[in-house]
């Protein structure tokens, strides 16, 4: 389904980030010495950097919206994502950057309206959100990662009152011409997964519910899908990953425990980063200005008292409006 935005100025704005892709290096830096925090007004989840130019965005869902930084600093709303009939309440996962025109989201959807939504340039000033039809929106989707032109790999879990929640991870192949994707599962038998990221053949998974870090060879899931858990390789064990980032050299970085931050080696070898958050949630890496971006969500009332789903994690479900007990941030990391 393909749906025009009724905002002019949402979309005046929309079109400049894209504008703003083409010139590159405009917002190319040396990157931070020392870490940096920068406060947004919104409930962060998933963050993506856009190479070229350094642009960051975040989704947003106290609006349900993506916001984005050109500079990489001041953050402003580009585009508003259509709510889904019959929910008053947003949950936009990750994003990610499929090509400097075309921005990937995965909705949560809480079990009727998970969906891969695309936001792309129209013609002239108009954004064009497109919610792909075809994968099922029964899946409450969390990570995304871009595995080539038109492919992105997603994670999901399925939670239907009392029966057993289950999860896994699938290949969406989209048309952004069409506005419809397919879906092939890849691996089968999680029962949370939340991050995905890819490196040098392999696809990693941070499975929460199980505390560790998985991966597995892209090559061999393309050639007998969809193959159970059992087959990925434990990269290391922590406690409660999120969503997730990787180096081209497969380090990887993602939650760590209630507060923590940790950085993984290749060889599985554990490094806590910091453990002062108040909640890590979407990560993003610039190696080109050597960054390191980290959202840090901060609690909501609902958070602490709200009630948790089978993998012990807060089920994001209650009301939109509980008070925050904090400012949420951007969390920027020089990157060795």
């Amino acid at each position: 389904m393909v749906l025009s935005a009724r905002c002019k100025r949402v979309c005046v704005v929309f079109g400049a980030w894209l504008l703003a892709g083409t010139l590159a290096g405009c917002a190319a830096g040396a990157g931070p010495a020392a870490p940096q925090r920068i406060a947004v007004d919104a409930r962060p989840n998933g963050i993506a950097v856009r190479v070229g130019d350094g642009a960051v965005f975040i989704t947003d869902d106290a609006t349900n919206s993506v916001l984005a930084a050109v500079d990489g600093q001041r953050f402003t709303r580009d585009a508003t994502l259509p709510p889904v009939a019959g929910q008053d309440r947003n949950s936009l996962s990750q994003l990610v950057v499929a090509d400097p025109h075309l921005l990937l989201v995965a909705r949560f959807g809480f079990g009727t309206g998970g969906a891969l939504v695309g936001i792309a340039a129209g013609d002239g000033n108009s954004e064009r959100i497109t919610a792909f039809s075809g994968p099922d929106t029964a899946r409450r989707r969390l990570g995304l990662a871009v595995l080539g032109p038109g492919q992105v790999l997603s994670t999901w879990f399925v939670k239907h009152g009392n029966t057993p929640q289950y999860g896994g991870l699938s290949l969406l192949t989209y048309d952004a011409a069409t506005g419809r994707a397919t879906e092939q599962d890849w691996i089968t038998g999680l029962v949370k997964p939340v991050g995905v990221a890819v490196a040098n053949g392999e696809v990693y998974v941070s499975d929460e519910a199980g505390n560790r870090i998985l991966k597995a060879r892209i090559d061999a899931l393309r050639a007998a899908a969809p193959q159970p858990v059992s087959m990925a390789t434990v990269v290391a064990r922590i406690d409660g990953p999120d969503l997730l980032a990787v180096t081209h050299d497969g380090t990887l970085y993602t939650k760590c425990g209630k507060t923590g931050f940790c950085k993984i080696a290749a060889d599985g070898a554990v490094t806590q980063i910091a453990n002062d958050f108040h909640d890590a949630r979407g990560v993003a890496l610039d190696e080109t200005r050597h960054l390191l971006y980290v959202i840090d969500r901060a609690k909501q009332a609902n958070d602490v008292t709200g009630p948790k789903d089978v993998s012990g994690r807060k089920d994001i479900s209650g009301p939109k409006d509980a008070p925050a007990s904090g400012t949420s941030e951007v969390r920027v990391l020089p990157l060795h």
